[in-house]
């Protein structure tokens, strides 16, 4: 008889299941998760720095393609002045693109 009543203190002293932690866990972090803002509520300071950094990096890279192909093919500031043009393009119209979304 004594083996079946430590079978019945065995089951008593036994920590709950696994299942059941889970489940306890996933509810305390959906409580303690912190709300995140919609996309389309960016902070204002973080596309500023994303507008500006597309505008510098499209002049940027159309002013070292421009001085390359002036110095290889001897042109003068010509190409210069087309590449920071174009550059100056594609920065604005990548700021287009990062304004629809």
């Amino acid at each position: 008889m004594a083996a079946s009543g430590d079978k019945e203190d065995a089951g008593k002293n036994q920590p709950p299941s696994l299942d059941a932690f889970s489940e306890r866990l996933e509810l305390l972090r959906g409580r303690a998760a912190p709300e995140e803002p919609p996309e389309g509520n960016k902070s204002g300071m973080g596309r500023a720095m994303r507008v500006s950094s597309e505008l510098i990096a499209g002049v940027f890279v159309g002013a070292l393609l421009g001085l390359g192909l002036d110095r290889w093919l001897d042109t003068g500031p010509w190409l210069l002045l087309v590449g920071i043009a174009l550059g100056f393009a594609a920065g604005v119209r990548n700021i287009a693109r990062s304004m629809k979304e």
